[in-house]
């Protein structure tokens, strides 16, 4: 084995010689599409639609049908006064009334539901948002014990071959035994972090097929995703801030439903069928009526003050909130946003330490060839080496991980 080859098969490790890859969307479909949460908005969406044909219906004429059939017996001159009772009613009437004169009313309604279906619309897009950075977050802790598993397996298959030829050296007397055991007791400890690791995935991976509810024991590769900046919209049409916007206006709305219940009521009316008290003339007692009925709400015991004292109350806390959301808001992007340009100023100099170890390697290789280096010196290279690549491994899907939190706040 040459010094470029060991050296290469270090650099070239993300094979890991399972049989399928998954990339990141994969997951995210997976997971929008099982959500319940998600289904449960839609279905709200769709109940909603309903109460909008529901309160058209209620501006329709009604129509109801109503029966009396009551008869009071006098026993031995005791019961009812006829006066009052006419000795029996029977009564088989339709009754049709509409209300009229509450297009404001009606429009108030359809507002309401209106802005129900925006708040529905913008927790749906919350919640797919809130849905995806918890499964990229999620996938990028798979990758980064992916990307250390397969680092680690070729080291060790590397180390392996390296074991094969320091025995030899070792039965030439090149080296000493103590240090051959020594080399062994680090390919072992390798072999031990390899499995620990193996483990570490399948625990990884079996988290994310539950967040994405998929039932799959399947181990497969994952790719590590390319998380680009978003284009920030703007805090004006932001989910975020959009909901405090709608909360708004909802209570806005309450308001004016508030108001309506105070205006005059004004309602048509028709019935038509038979009204009787005496059956030998039933016969004469076929007839109609129309007619208009009239309220003014007069006195409620300040309903109206107390109703509208509780919406000040719920404006004060929609404002508290808001004002409160926009602070951690903006902190967080200031936060988010220095935490990524430290980890990206770190990556240059850790791969120049990574770099420089290399060449300690390459040419501690040479020197293990001939007996100029003790097999120990040359394991504390290794070690360093795979140290120093693995928190390159931390340091790459940290940056995603944050750009990921950051299109989240701003996408």
């Amino acid at each position: 084995m040459t010094r470029s080859w060991f050296i290469l098969s270090l650099l070239i490790y993300a094979v890991t010689g399972f049989s399928q890859v998954r990339p990141l969307n994969f997951f995210i479909l997976q997971g929008l599409s099982n959500s319940p949460l998600l289904a449960d908005l839609a279905n709200q969406a769709r109940a909603n639609s309903l109460d909008s044909l529901i309160v058209k219906a209620n501006q329709l004429p009604q129509v109801n049908f109503d029966g009396l059939l009551s008869y009071p017996p006098m026993i031995n001159d005791f019961g009812y006064s006829e006066a009052i009772t006419n000795g029996g009613n029977f009564i088989s009437v339709i009754n049709v009334a509409q209300p009229l004169f509450n297009k404001k009313t009606v429009e108030a309604r359809y507002t309401k539901l209106g802005l129900q279906n925006q708040a529905l619309f913008n927790s749906t897009r919350l919640t797919e948002r809130e849905l995806e950075k918890t499964i990229t977050t999620q996938y990028l802790n798979s990758c980064s014990v992916y990307s250390d598993l397969s680092f680690v397996k070729v080291l060790l298959e590397k180390t392996k071959e390296e074991e094969a030829l320091l025995k030899l050296m070792v039965q030439r007397g090149i080296y000493k035994q103590t240090e051959y055991l020594s080399f062994l007791v680090e390919m072992q400890s390798l072999e031990l972090h390899l499995n620990d690791l193996q483990t570490q995935y399948l625990r990884e991976l079996s988290t994310l097929n539950l967040l994405c509810g998929i039932n799959d024991t399947t181990v497969y590769d994952l790719e590590l995703p390319e998380i680009n900046p978003a284009f920030n919209s703007g805090k004006n049409v932001s989910p975020f801030f959009l909901r405090f916007t709608i909360d708004s206006l909802q209570i806005k709305n309450e308001q004016l439903l508030i108001d309506r219940n105070y205006v005059p009521k004004i309602e048509w009316y028709t019935d038509a069928g038979l009204v009787n008290n005496d059956p030998s003339v039933i016969y004469k007692n076929f007839g109609i009526s129309l007619g208009l009925s009239f309220s003014v709400p007069v006195f409620d015991g300040n309903q109206r003050k107390l109703n509208y004292e509780k919406l000040k109350t719920t404006e004060q806390t929609r404002s508290r909130y808001r004002d409160f959301f926009k602070i951690q808001y903006n902190q967080q992007l200031v936060q988010l946003s220095s935490e990524l340009k430290r980890t990206r100023d770190i990556i240059p100099r850790i791969t120049q330490q990574l770099q420089v170890v290399q060449t300690i390697i390459m040419q501690d290789r040479e020197l293990l060839d001939n007996g100029g280096i003790s097999i120990t010196d040359y394991v504390i290279a290794l070690k360093n080496y795979q140290t120093i690549q693995a928190n390159i491994n931390q340091c790459r899907i940290r940056i995603l991980q944050i750009q990921n939190e950051i299109n989240y706040w701003i996408e």
